[in-house]
């Protein structure tokens, strides 16, 4: 309520102050004699005149233009005008600023003109400080203060990057973590998240029932809610876009089979006993983003990568033909293009079917160094030779061909058997 009063506040201040300012210097200001001062000593004619033109003056001619100035109210200079147009009200306005002025005459006086024989830095300036500071503490020294606006309806700017955030894994520092969308970045641990979430969650509630919309700026949020809801047409900018669940889902998944494949590369080029170490290090990434996750949708299952050393043969082998290709192409040497371009499609469709979900290529990124391309780069990466990456592939394609045979195999004997078993019942 401390933000509503303000702009009546400093619209009073203004005319309280100009109107005693003028009655002083009538009256001689400084050099003013025993009868003028007794002018400005006297409640019911300085107290209840001031009071009474700040009654008149202010909500005429002040509060709206304050208003709009402040707080971007626009049209609230009319509506005073068409409120002061009523009946009586321009009457009691003044009648009320008589009494009020009256009251806090006594209590004004003497701060504003000292006591007579006492220098001004002991009363007066003592009286100012403790007022000053009594206005900071209720303006700027209490937290979550200000417009009254509905929750949700705000978000503070310094928490917007929490709140379009996921749970991912750093290959750099080799946790879970903190990535703002909006942002493009790691900012910080797990709990940061989370407290994102919560914001967010807030803030579906209050947009849930209606075309309402939230904004990072909370005094166009106090007057889209309660005054002008084209407010969101002429602020676009301070509009906050809240990604659904469902859609942070989907983008963290992705994500986590991106980084788990990345991190999957790395230890084996780390490492001797690739494979050993290579499932330890998806079982341990799975297990710490689960538990992050617990109670929330995202729960990863081990099943899910169980064809993921497989998946990172070909990632590898496509990456050492692209770096090959590059390497190539700056030394004017040349290759059979055809076949390599067959293979890069079987290597990408390989991918694709198994992980559908994985960004690969830099080029293909939605959110700044997310794919496998980039993060091998920035990991400065060197690969397995052309060679051993041939090889590895080569068993991996014999081996997935062996399964495609016996599938089909076993579908044609299940399919005999049944045959037979069929006629063997119909006789």
């Amino acid at each position: 309520m401390t933000s509503i009063i303000l702009p009546f506040a400093v619209s009073n201040a203004i005319v309280a102050g100009s109107l005693y300012g003028m009655l002083d210097l009538a009256t001689g200001g400084p050099n003013s004699n025993i009868n003028t001062n007794k002018i400005l000593q006297t409640p019911w004619i300085c107290g209840s005149g001031i009071g009474g033109g700040v009654g008149y003056i202010a909500p005429n001619y002040l509060y709206g233009p304050i208003m709009e100035k402040m707080y971007g109210l626009d049209g609230i200079s009319q509506s005073m005008n068409v409120f002061m147009s009523y009946s009586m009200t321009t009457e009691l306005s003044v009648v009320t600023g008589m009494v009020a002025g009256l009251l806090l005459h006594p209590m004004l006086y003497y701060p504003i003109n000292g006591i007579q024989g006492q220098k001004w830095q002991y009363f007066s300036g003592t009286a100012l400080c403790i007022t000053s500071a009594a206005l900071a503490y209720v303006y700027y020294g209490r937290e979550n203060v200000g417009l009254p606006i509905p929750d949700g309806s705000f978000i503070d700017p310094n928490k917007v990057a929490l709140v379009d955030s996921i749970l991912r894994y750093n290959n750099n520092t080799d946790k879970v973590e903190t990535y703002s969308l909006e942002r493009e970045k790691f900012i910080g641990s797990s709990e940061q998240c989370i407290e994102g979430q919560r914001i967010a969650d807030i803030s579906r509630s209050y947009t849930s029932n209606s075309d309402k919309v939230v904004f990072d700026d909370r005094i166009i949020a106090f007057v889209y809610n309660w005054w002008d809801v084209k407010a969101k047409d002429r602020y676009p900018e301070h509009i906050v876009n809240i990604k659904s669940q469902d859609e942070l889902h989907q983008i963290q998944n992705s994500m986590t089979y991106t980084d788990v494949a990345v991190a999957t590369i790395l230890s084996a080029d780390k490492e001797s006993d690739n494979q050993a170490n290579s499932k330890d290090v998806v079982m341990n990434i799975i297990n710490n983003l689960n538990a992050q996750n617990e109670g929330r949708q995202g729960q990863l299952k081990s099943t899910s990568f169980r064809q993921l050393e497989d998946v990172t043969v070909a990632i590898e082998l496509l990456l050492t033909m692209k770096k090959k290709q590059l390497d190539q192409q700056s030394t004017t040497a040349t290759t059979n293009m055809h076949d390599d371009d067959a293979l890069r499609q079987t290597l990408e469709q390989f991918i694709k079917k198994r992980y559908p979900v994985l960004t690969l290529y830099t080029s293909d990124e939605q959110y700044k160094d997310e794919s496998v391309e980039s993060q091998l780069k920035n990991a400065k990466w060197r690969g397995p030779e052309y060679s051993d990456a041939i090889n590895r592939w080569t068993h991996v394609h014999e081996k997935e061909r062996y399964r495609t045979w016996r599938n089909r195999s076993l579908v044609v004997v299940s399919g005999i058997l049944l045959s037979i078993a069929g006629s063997l019942l119909h006789r």
